[in-house]
């Protein structure tokens, strides 16, 4: 309502079975004309390319590559405090870190970075770069095999 021309842009399969939504919920989402959703895909780069934000409050993962998809895209992100999101998201450089579960810090986030465009564009500007710098695969491989190594030696 404060935002007349924003759009939720929902991509994923729904989780009836784990995370089954509201009966309410379920009609804002098909009923409301500001959100959009995509179904579960194969492809998200379309969908990130036409986003400002990426917004992931999940409270269960494991090393979500969603977030560093987007990153890599160029997009600052709002994620909860669990672990992976909060391995690839700095606090205020590429994005903002919420508490898991908590839909008005949620909101606020939303809000701040629809507030402050220069914010929003300087974390923009800062995420693909934090990705490759961070995250690139030859790096990471790299790392991967210098632990492997150092714990293999205490066997």
């Amino acid at each position: 309502k404060e935002y007349t021309k924003t759009r939720l842009l929902l991509v994923g399969r729904r989780e009836d079975k784990l995370d089954p939504l509201e009966g309410q919920t379920l009609q804002e989402i098909e009923n409301n004309p500001a959100i959009i959703t995509t179904g579960e895909q194969k492809d998200v780069r379309p969908w990130l390319a036409a986003s400002d934000i990426f917004v992931f409050p999940s409270y269960r993962e494991g090393f979500p590559n969603v977030v560093i998809e987007a990153g890599a895209m160029g997009l600052p992100a709002i994620v909860t405090d669990i672990n992976g999101s909060r391995e690839i998201i700095i606090e205020g450089e590429n994005g903002i870190i919420i508490p898991a579960r908590d839909s008005e810090h949620l909101y606020t986030a939303m809000k701040q970075l629809m507030a402050s465009p220069k914010q929003t564009r300087q974390m923009a500007n800062n995420a693909r770069t934090m990705i490759e710098s961070r995250f690139e695969q030859t790096f990471v491989r790299k790392c991967l095999k210098k632990y492997y190594k150092e714990i293999l030696q205490d066997v």
